[in-house]
């Protein structure tokens, strides 16, 4: 299998694509804006410096991760997920109980968010093992 000699930099093109269309985007509906244009140019600025010290650290031709790897991390998202969606089954429920008709939406968003942080904190640690 041949690698395409632009392959490591997909994450970086992606990012020079998503500034031109954020700067015609502002261009087009909004005039000249540009805390929207520096913040955009300030992402692509970061996503690009990752990029490039990835590209230069990596040198040898082994693996990034390992089969073994890839099924752990597999098999913790299999369970953080059910478990969240238990705990959440189990809130509804015991707000269903105690008489509660409507949940304000902060709640479930500060929910979500939290097995966002935890589920990727988790994956950083199982794959490291």
């Amino acid at each position: 299998m041949k690698k395409k000699k632009y392959a490591k930099w997909n994450i970086t093109i992606g990012a020079t694509g998503g500034l031109i269309g954020m700067i015609i985007g502002t261009l087009i509906f909004s005039g000249v804006d540009w805390s929207a244009i520096l913040g955009a140019f300030t992402g692509f600025a970061v996503i690009f410096l990752i990029n490039f010290f990835y590209v230069r650290s990596k040198k040898d031709k082994t693996p990034e991760v390992d089969e073994r790897t890839v099924n752990n991390v597999r098999k913790y998202y299999a369970i953080i997920a059910n478990v969240f969606l238990g705990v959440l089954f189990l809130a509804l429920a015991g707000f269903t109980y105690a008489g509660q008709d409507q949940i304000s939406i902060s709640y479930l968003w500060i929910f979500v968010i939290a097995y966002m942080l935890i589920s990727g904190i988790g994956a950083l640690v199982v794959s490291r093992r």
